[in-house]
């Protein structure tokens, strides 16, 4: 009963692995599953003369696909047609065609060619509005887009396209320096509107890693990711509006605690309008549970000091005041010139700091001069494809160093051909990238190190061969004691038996 049970089961896993494939990776909707086309209910453009917009605002993200945020991208042959069409709104609104198969009626209707699922953001074939001449900022039209699917299916979107628009910037100085390790510190949260009209609600996404975690979970914020390593806060203000030239303050400000012995960590601020919604390049997540804490409340005012910035992700670094001392590794090996030997070279952090995965040093290694380098340190860089994990050049070896955490040693094996030269071998570190005093090694004094070659014969004694001398002699010193006893105790017992045979006195 035990072997057709096992032929069954293998089958139904057979067809249901094979069911996922063609889930997985079916070139067009499944039957039955009707796709959706969804666009932004509000998209802005710059007035004719007016400022560049950022990159970040430069795309319109137009999808056609079933109703599942992971179904991305241009997929199946070009069998879809999308029009956009602004012909209703000619003395507002202009189209300009970009990418492949496209055709453009008076800058009014394009026309495209694109595939059975499509997204703006994938797909190079579309369309971009932009303002009429002799329109102004707050002036408005609609841009209609149509999909029709191979099977005949119609679906249609529309979006309100304003001219001039809110422009948001963040407040994030790059760099918080100084820190205690493991101390608490707070940063302002402020977005300010540099744009044309007033933003109408605004969503606020702030990320920190695990090195930096939040030491307060606002009532009004979502919060997920802490089991990956990181946390993120989700914080919408839908009531918000914020006018051309104000700033809006968020308080409580954020309240992070610093890392214990990493020497750094990252944190991650975005914000934008929130009838716009995410930039194409914010890393957004699935929201999780609301905070516990006190609600982030905004209070808009004028000005604004400090490093804004309109990035569509705008990065802190906060560095603590705990940088890593670094020890070069070097070697001594004994042997005689044609001889081959292995050298182990390297590097360790002596704490107490951590400057983070990858170390803070490359390894800088010049043979012994006249020898030979015949194997070198290798890294795997695809299935059983290797190459040199050094930079090589003359007679110089560049190699990354990874020991980071304190108390951590890496080394690296070369090996040589020696030869009859008369200078040692050097290791050195080297800072990797430009010279920062904040994490410059506190002690540089132990950032070099020699490896020796000594002659075969004045190569010290091995450990193990010392002990077995050792042992022996102390074997054979408790010998010779215990005979030399042995003798003196029955020396005594002879003298003490002649004494009493012999006669007494008196």
């Amino acid at each position: 009963m035990l072997r057709p049970l096992a032929v069954t089961v293998a089958v139904l896993a057979a067809g249901a692995l094979a069911v996922l494939t063609l889930m997985e990776f079916r070139a067009g909707p499944a039957p039955g599953e009707r796709p959706v086309l969804t666009a932004p209910g509000t998209y802005h453009v710059k007035p004719p003369g007016g400022r560049k917009r950022p990159e970040r605002d430069k795309r319109l993200h137009i999808r056609y696909a079933p109703d599942d945020p992971d179904a991305v991208g241009e997929v199946g042959p070009k069998s879809g047609h999308l029009t956009m069409d602004v012909s209703a709104a000619k003395d507002v609104l202009r189209l300009k065609k970009f990418g492949s198969g496209c055709t453009n009626t008076a800058d009014l209707v394009v026309v495209c060619d694109v595939g059975t699922w499509y997204d703006s953001w994938a797909g190079w074939s579309g369309a971009l509005p932009y303002a009429a001449p002799g329109s102004k900022a707050g002036d408005s039209g609609r841009l209609r887009m149509t999909y029709e699917a191979p099977d005949g299916h119609v679906a249609t979107a529309t979006t309100r396209v304003v001219v001039g628009g809110p422009i948001l910037e963040v407040r994030a100085p790059k760099v918080v320096d100084g820190i205690r390790p493991g101390a608490e510190t707070s940063m302002d949260l402020a977005v300010r509107n540099t744009g044309e009209t007033t933003a109408h609600g605004i969503a606020l996404l702030l990320t920190v890693d695990n090195e930096l975690p939040l030491s307060q979970h606002f009532a009004n914020c979502r919060y997920s990711g802490a089991d990956r390593g990181a946390q993120t806060a989700y914080c919408t203000f839908p009531d918000l509006r914020l006018p051309p030239g104000r700033t809006v303050v968020f308080g409580p400000g954020l309240r992070m605690r610093t890392p214990k012995v990493i020497d750094h960590a990252d944190l991650r601020q975005s914000a934008w309008p929130l009838d716009l919604g995410p930039y194409e390049a914010v890393r957004m997540t699935s929201p999780g549970p609301a905070g516990d804490g006190p609600r982030l409340e905004p209070v808009v005012r004028a000005g604004g000091r400090g490093a804004w910035s309109d990035d569509a992700e705008v990065w802190t670094m906060v560095h603590t005041d705990n940088p890593a001392d670094y020890a070069a590794i070097g070697d001594r090996v004994a042997g005689a010139p044609g001889d081959v030997r292995d050298v182990r070279i390297g590097a360790r952090n002596d704490g107490p700091g951590d400057p983070g995965q990858g170390g803070a040093f490359d390894l800088v290694f010049t043979p012994p001069r006249g020898s030979t380098v015949v194997k070198e340190p290798m890294q795997e860089i695809d299935d059983d494809v290797f190459e040199p994990l050094c930079r090589h050049k003359g007679d110089t070896y560049t190699c990354p160093s990874t020991a980071h955490e304190p108390g951590e040693e890496r080394t690296l094996t070369f090996t040589l051909r020696l030869a009859a030269g008369d200078g040692d071998g050097l290791v050195r570190l080297k800072p990797r990238g430009a010279p920062d005093e904040r994490t410059a090694d506190p002690d540089p004094s132990d950032n070099t190190a020699r490896v020796v070659v000594v002659p075969a014969e004045a190569a010290p004694p091995a450990a193990r061969s010392d002990t077995l001398a050792w042992t022996v002699g102390a074997v054979a010193l408790a010998g010779v004691t215990a005979v030399g006893a042995l003798l003196l105790r029955r020396r005594a017992r002879r003298a003490s038996g002649a004494r009493r045979d012999s006669p007494s006195k008196g």
